[in-house]
């Protein structure tokens, strides 16, 4: 028979009443944690991927035995596939942008050597034995038109 003074939480006392929650696990907490952080790290590209990485692992590994994940653990995996997501368009973006300016990845770098010297007069082979013609086998002066000694366009 019903009775109105019981409630389905077992507390005919106060009707209000709801069992304690039993707190996320540390397995979820880290999972959560680093899913945060890969999406806030997302636009940086490579340091995402370890962070959601990790979130997915995590997330994945803090289900233990229980028949369904705790809603932490799904939220960081939720969080996680979409840092990896992005970090990998932005990841593609930027390597795809970077060979139509320069035709290829070792043509960005040796650009990037010749303006670390040119900028900030950083003599690349006094200090670090980098000589861009002996290890690139390019002639600066021809590809960019400029002389390295005087730094006068040609």
């Amino acid at each position: 028979m019903y009775n109105p003074n019981e409630n389905r939480y077992g507390d005919p006392e106060n009707q209000f009443t709801r069992p304690p929650r039993q707190a996320a696990s540390t397995m979820a907490m880290a999972a959560l944690a680093c899913a945060i952080i890969g999406i806030v790290t997302s636009i940086s590209g490579i340091i995402s991927l370890i962070f959601a990485s990790l979130g997915i692992l995590f997330a994945v590994l803090s289900k233990g035995t229980n028949p369904r994940p705790e809603r932490q653990a799904r939220f960081a995996l939720r969080l996680s596939i979409i840092a990896v997501i992005i970090s990998v368009v932005v990841t593609a973006v930027s390597m795809i942008t970077v060979i139509n300016q320069y035709g290829s990845l070792m043509n960005y770098y040796k650009a990037y050597l010749y303006t670390i010297e040119q900028n900030y007069g950083i003599d690349l082979e006094e200090d670090y034995g980098i000589d861009l013609d002996e290890d690139f086998g390019i002639d600066t002066e021809q590809n960019y038109g400029i002389d390295m000694n005087t730094g006068e366009t040609l």
